[in-house]
């Protein structure tokens, strides 16, 4: 099973290729294809990602969907999080999940609910 991810990042191929180390597993693993190309109107770089992740079959990927271990989610989860390191500086976190977001988190995690208004 082959599993992709892109985004268009506003910033030069030379950077992003220094920056690379810094992505999160998988976009920074051996086991990942990354190409480069220029974005349409000089607006960045497009980067593509390209995982070949074992296939567990029809019910595997079911199993991942659910549970958001697949390694097309954390794919594009790390691509994500990569492009706003490079284009903010950081990864935008929020107090309900400090971590930032994260798929098997979210599974488990609760509506928001309003605090008690003060009058």
């Amino acid at each position: 099973m082959e599993c992709r991810a892109a985004a268009t990042i506003r910033r030069d191929e030379a950077e992003i290729r220094s920056r690379l180390p810094e992505a999160d597993p998988p976009l920074s693993g051996d086991d990942v294809v990354v190409t480069f190309a220029p974005a349409p109107g000089a607006r960045g770089t497009e980067v593509r990602a390209v995982l070949e992740a074992g296939s567990g079959g029809p019910l595997g990927a079911v199993v991942g969907a659910v549970t958001g271990t697949d390694p097309e989610r954390r794919l594009s989860d790390a691509m994500r999080r990569f492009k706003q390191l490079l284009e903010t500086g950081e990864v935008v976190r929020s107090e309900g999940s400090p971590e930032g977001a994260d798929a098997p988190r979210m599974r488990t995690q609760h509506p928001a609910e309003p605090l008690g208004t003060e009058h």
